[in-house]
């Protein structure tokens, strides 16, 4: 069986009847091959918004979107959601003009279901009038997705030996978002590569959560990571972006709070470093700390409080009704304050600087950026 993602205009309370019934036998008001999954309408409303940038507000609209969101008690594969109705209006209400600008925008993110603009625009015009009927209906939109066991669940059920009976017991205790979500942490680690893509989704899920966070001992693992590409560098040259012949520009220490965790040392000497940020995806030399993405699970998707101890042995913590903007900035100030005091310390004076350098701390995914000059303050 192909996948197939269909979407269907009828009454919330068939909900669960829709979800059981795995021959699709119920006579309903069907769009077949939808092209669209239920994080492609969080990409939508999110570009619709103009937030798709500001992670703080795509969680908002992810939990709204997956407020009503089920996968078969049996097939994993098969899921449904109800967008919420003031999603389904706000899509109705889309004009031509704005359908033309999000389309261009959706395509282009690594997770949309359409192959190419062409497709996303009519899949989004598709979706649009599936919307303004079912408002004038008063009826609820559906996304049904039908797909045979992916890479995943045959791997999962091949697994043998000790571990096999701990990944059951925690694989049966997880909801169905998280069963899902086990199955996009799959693909994106086959993307990337990742050997056994199959321990690692275990790992990551059944493994005990994090539930409150010290900087102090994170600044000094980053310490002796820093030290170590500087010398790696000195040694030989490799930046991340420009020719290693040139003078360093700018070092950037980029971080993710909100996919992995981790951080990444960069080394630029394009001549105009300096003036021209560029944000590099994965220099293969990062420093992975996953317990901040955990950190960032904990009070975005869990509801949960996190504990924080900052790099001055002070304590904080985040709620779970954070917008998230304060755990970038606790982040973001320890990792300036670490390459402010290497800088000061002499860690980069070996290293071929250009006049111009610059220092920089910042992340594609967090609301928090930071740039000086490399002379000390």
């Amino acid at each position: 069986m192909n996948t197939t993602s269909d979407i269907i205009v009828a009454s919330l309370d068939s909900f669960d009847a829709i979800l059981a019934d795995v021959r699709n036998a119920m006579e309903l008001d069907v769009t077949p091959k939808g092209n669209v999954s239920i994080d492609d309408i969080v990409a939508v409303v999110a570009i619709h918004r103009n937030v798709i940038d500001d992670r703080s507000e795509w969680r908002k609209i992810r939990r709204e979107v997956y407020a009503r969101f089920a996968s078969h008690e049996v097939i994993a594969t098969r899921t449904l959601a109800a967008i919420p109705d003031s999603v389904r209006d706000e899509i109705a209400a889309l004009m031509n003009q704005d359908v033309g600008s999000i389309a261009p925008r959706w395509v282009e993110l690594d997770d949309a279901t359409p192959p190419d603009h062409d497709s996303a625009l009519h899949a989004l015009r598709r979706l649009v009038d599936v919307c303004k009927q079912a408002k004038a209906s008063r009826l609820c939109v559906m996304l049904r997705t039908n797909q045979p066991p992916n890479d995943f669940e045959t791997a999962f059920n091949k697994a043998a030996g000790k571990r096999l009976p701990k990944f059951q017991k925690a694989f049966d205790s997880w909801n169905d978002s998280k069963k899902y979500e086990a199955h996009q942490r799959y693909n994106y680690y086959r993307k990337q590569g990742v050997e056994d893509c199959l321990d690692q989704v275990l790992r990551d899920f059944s493994r005990p959560k994090t539930s409150r966070l010290n900087l102090k001992t994170d600044q000094r693992k980053i310490r002796k990571y820093i030290t170590k590409r500087v010398k790696s560098y000195s040694k030989s040259p490799s930046p991340a972006l420009g020719d290693p012949g040139d003078p360093i520009g700018r070092i950037a220490l980029e971080f993710d709070l909100e996919y992995e965790g981790f951080v990444d040392l960069v080394f630029d000497t394009r001549p105009d470093a300096a003036e021209a940020h560029e944000f590099v995806e994965d220099t293969g030399d990062r420093l992975e700390l996953y317990h901040w993405f955990e950190g960032t699970e904990r009070f975005a998707c869990e509801n949960l409080p996190l504990k924080i101890t900052l790099q001055d042995g002070s304590k904080v913590v985040i709620e779970p009704d954070s917008d998230g903007e304060a755990y970038d900035q606790y982040v973001g100030e320890m990792l300036r304050e670490t390459l402010v005091e290497l800088r000061q310390a002499g860690t980069f004076s070996n290293l071929p600087i250009a006049d111009s350098c610059v220092l920089s701390v910042g992340g594609v995914h967090t609301n928090y950026f930071w740039q000086s000059g490399i002379e000390p303050a």
